[in-house]
């Protein structure tokens, strides 16, 4: 193996000197005679600089990829007009031209040049990304047109129709046969149903970012096997738990129970019991219900279903912690005194029997639980200690904001408003928290290999701008930027606390930071304030604490360690490949989100309402109203002045009026229209005089705004 690393590191210093682009045979030769290696030393080296993509061997060419010269990675298309591949200030902007046969999500090859700004154009196509395509079949010029759903594709789709008879309107898989001269070659497989049938708006957001529905046959069977009671030799070698009085809390439509909670007074503290739902107990390793599991990685919430990680037979029944039936668990226990100090944590295999079911309304609007009463009590008190020692810590606590829908049985939307946190929600939060860190923590004493979830200190540039936005608005940011600490970022949302400007400058904020996400080594959870972090009590919904579980299981409760090595390296994949996916989850429950409040407004136009600048661009200005809903006026609607952005101040400012449009002001707009297309609100301010085309001319004359 240390021959195998220098053999990598002497090849990949050779390349970097002296090759970027050549015949294979001739950079084997090349090597061969500069460093003594032998062919099948080298073939080797170059499968592994393969797979971590130092290099790319196309058609036995050899291509360094350096990033100066040549670029790969996955090709991301905005809206069909441009592109990138990489990430960050790395990555290389492609322009529509150059996309020559690569569809968005293919791996790619990237040719490299430099003017003012970097730019790529696809060399070659490496992988497809997609095999099949989303469609709509539209009457253009008296024939069918097959229609990407997925604004990414702004290919034409030459198709054969094969068994489906085309009907306008129906929304169509198509396998993808190939791209010729920018055309993509698909065959017709199947309907997924009329455009404007109720649920195909989601099922089509679900396909275009590959994100499956539906479980296979052989998940279905595996599923079938497995027993929906709790048996009695399947207890043997836990503790028993059941006598507790245990109890969850979860939202009224909650399905998948997945924690329970039980507290007893100590005398200088609390003992608090986290008993989390086994299901490893009942997916095994690599079974068709894990891999399944593996490649969704979570559950997913839509506006107005739930796609499930597990298959309902698993997640709502026997491993849901229903109320009076056994269910096998592990536990977090934790001792804790009245300074919020865990000074003993333990996690161990357990069997509860759930004594009652509560929901976060419950105990937000209620004084009396009846015989529970004393022990809520507890849970709150030791939730709100706990609260506190965080809060010291540097904890930041988001406003968040969520939208909460309430759908009609045809998905369509009769109400949107914010919902809203309650000390219930805020409690079971805690409990979670300092499971996840508990586990965390023994994990990382123990060396175990598992996901820890790290958001990590957020960059110096973004940190500069966001320091410069509060200024702005009269607070400067304290400490060192380039190592600002979260007791900097807390005292900030707690001076904006119950200000016009507190959503905006929370929202900022979280876009200033990094984004959290799974690694195989503890590097902090900034956010939260924590050293060693984990996810621990969700495995119902998210395979990082399924993975968790299976492996405390192996290597604490079973003292297996036969394959640490290959537990250790698939920790590795498993953080790239979840976290990946993680994105992709988000970006479509962002854009059912969007869609469904675009549908909600269609009917509000003309009415009026209170909003929040949000934020302010040479586009226009945007507000978000109290039912979280975002519209934007545009700048050429402005017509009572002109308006220059002062991007220093992030302000609009009318030339003649001084009128100033700003974060966080207040304001009242009315709803024009809604983009078909982007689903993008339309407003206009009600306090704006139109005056016709009086500065138009004075508009064209300036050039300012870019």
């Amino acid at each position: 193996m240390e021959n195998f690393n220098k053999n990598y590191e002497d090849i990949k210093l050779y390349l970097y000197q002296n090759i970027q682009e050549a015949s294979l045979d001739e950079v084997i030769a090349s090597l061969e005679e500069s460093l003594s290696l032998s062919t099948k030393q080298i073939q080797e080296v170059f499968e592994a600089m393969q797979e971590d993509m130092e290099v790319v061997i196309v058609k036995d060419q050899l291509y360094l990829i350096d990033g100066i010269h040549y670029a790969a990675g996955k090709l991301r298309v905005i809206r069909g007009k441009f592109a990138f591949v990489g990430e960050g200030d790395d990555a290389v902007y492609i322009a529509q031209e150059d996309f020559k046969d690569a569809l968005d999500q293919d791996i790619v090859l990237v040719k490299v040049f430099h003017s003012k700004k970097s730019y790529g154009v696809i060399e070659s196509v490496l992988e497809r990304g997609r095999e099949y395509l989303l469609g709509t079949l539209e009457v253009i010029k008296h024939r069918f047109v097959f229609v990407p759903y997925d604004r990414k594709i702004p290919n034409r789709v030459k198709y054969k129709a094969n068994h489906i008879e085309p009907i306008a309107g129906q929304r169509i898989i198509a396998k993808i046969d190939g791209v010729n001269g920018g055309v993509i070659e698909a065959s017709l497989k199947s309907v997924l149903g009329m455009k404007n049938e109720p649920g195909i708006d989601i099922l089509s957001v679900l396909f275009a970012h590959d994100l499956e529905t539906e479980f296979n046959e052989q998940v279905l069977e595996e599923a079938k096997q497995i027993p929906d009671v709790v048996h009695e030799k399947e207890i043997e070698g836990r503790i028993d738990h059941r006598d507790q009085y245990a109890v969850t809390v979860d939202g009224e439509d909650a399905k998948d129970l997945d924690d329970a909670i039980y507290i007893e007074r100590l005398n200088e503290g609390y003992r608090l019991y986290v008993h989390i739902a086994d299901v490893s107990h009942y997916v095994e390793a690599n079974s068709a219900i894990d891999k399944t599991a593996y490649h969704r990685t979570s559950s997913i919430y839509m506006v107005d279903r739930v796609i499930p990680m597990l298959p309902e037979t698993i997640s709502n029944g026997i491993c849901s912690l229903h109320p009076n039936v056994d269910r096998l668990t592990l536990t977090c226990k934790m001792d804790l005194d009245f300074t919020g100090e865990i000074y003993n944590a333990e996690v161990y295999p357990s069997v509860i029997r759930s004594k009652r079911r509560m929901s976060y309304n419950e105990i937000n609007e209620g004084e009396d639980f009846g015989e529970v009463t004393e022990m809520v009590e507890m849970m709150l008190h030791c939730a709100e200690i706990l609260q506190r020692k965080r809060t010291e810590a540097g904890s930041i606590d988001f406003d968040s904001s969520e939208s909460h829908f309430l759908v009609d049985d045809q998905g369509a939307i009769l109400d949107i408003n914010a919902r809203e946190t309650g000390i219930a929600e805020k409690m079971i939060e805690n409990f979670m928290v300092s499971a996840n860190e508990s586990v965390a923590k023994y994990a990382q004493y123990q060396e175990l290999p598992i996901l820890y979830r790290v958001h990590e200190k957020p960059d110096q540039d973004k940190m500069k701008d966001f320091a410069h936005t509060l200024l702005i608005l009269g607070y400067r940011l304290k400490g060192n930027l380039a190592d600002v600490h979260p007791h900097a970022l807390q005292s900030v949302l707690k001076h904006f606390e119950g200000k016009d400007e507190s959503l905006v400058i929370s929202r900022l904020m979280l876009r200033s930071m990094k984004k959290a996400r799974y690694a195989p080594e503890a590097l902090g959870h900034f956010g939260l304030a924590l050293k060693d972090y984990s996810h621990f009590t969700a495995p119902i919904r998210r395979y990082s604490d399924l993975l968790t579980h299976r492996n405390l299981r192996k290597y604490v409760f079973d003292s297996n360690f036969s394959e640490f090595k290959e537990d250790h390296a698939f920790t590795q994949d498993a953080a790239q490949h979840i976290s990946e996916v993680e994105r992709v989850i988000l970006d479509a429950e962002r854009e059912v989100e969007k869609m469904k409040k675009a549908e909600y407004m269609r009917n509000k136009i003309g009415e009026r309402y209170d909003g929040i600048i949000s934020g302010v661009n040479n586009f226009g200005v945007f507000v978000e109203l109290s039912n979280t809903v975002e519209g934007v006026v545009l700048l050429r609607e402005l017509q009572d002045d002109y308006y220059t952005l002062d991007p220093k101040t992030h302000k609009l400012v009318g030339e003649r009026t001084k009128k100033v449009y700003a974060l966080g002001q207040k304001v009242k707009v009315q709803v024009v229209s809604v983009d078909p297309l982007e689903n993008d609100v339309i407003f206009r301010f009600i306090d704006t005089k139109r005056k016709g085309r009086k500065y138009v001319k004075h508009r064209k004359k300036q050039k300012s705004i870019s």
